[in-house]
């Protein structure tokens, strides 16, 4: 026989009673009471509000192993860094005397950058030639370019990146080449 509702709602008539199994059981509970008594708080009210907690529990971790239910994650990660930090260490051109500066020519440079995108190993741009200044590199890539000894990425980047024509093989040419070219 189920109780009716007036039942429920008076707890004279509904004692709950349980029975300590050990000495320690028996002391953690005077110390459960003590402490309800110290907080102001009603033990058996406490202690079921502690049972129904438990069982809400239990009900939620049976439901999430349960195949039925998809759960769906989302993630959204974001990356702040504005400090401008080169890619490689630059190679310093300090070695060579002040005398002999304006003995370099344009060709001397374009060999140097040639030989030092080599050792790159991939795409560059300005920022790995930071020992040059931006505008005399950009000259240079505009010769360079125009003799055919590298291509600028046709996919627009910041900063602009470029490749050697030498190692074309190693690029996709979809990815890269617009119309195949």
């Amino acid at each position: 026989m189920e109780p009716n509702q007036s039942e429920l709602v008076a707890p004279k008539n509904l004692i709950c009673n349980f029975r300590a199994r050990t000495l320690e059981d028996w002391q953690s509970w005077q110390e459960y009471k003590q402490w309800c008594q110290e907080n102001g708080r009603d033990i058996c009210h406490l202690t079921i509000s502690l049972t129904s907690s438990f069982f809400k529990g239990v009900k939620t971790a049976q439901e999430l192993r349960s195949p039925e239910k998809v759960i769906n994650l989302q993630m959204n990660n974001t990356f702040t860094y504005a400090v401008q930090r080169p890619r490689r260490e630059p190679f310093s051109l300090g070695c060579i005397k002040s005398e002999y500066r304006r003995c370099f020519s344009s060709i001397l440079f374009e060999s140097y950058v040639l030989e030092k995108a080599r050792g790159i190993n991939g795409e560059f741009c300005f920022r790995d030639f930071l020992e040059m200044d931006d505008r005399a590199f950009h000259r240079i890539i505009r010769r360079l370019i125009r003799k055919g000894k590298i291509m600028a990425n046709p996919q627009r980047s910041v900063p602009r990146m470029y490749f050697l024509t030498e190692k074309l093989a190693d690029y996709e040419p979809k990815k890269f080449l617009r119309n195949g070219v």
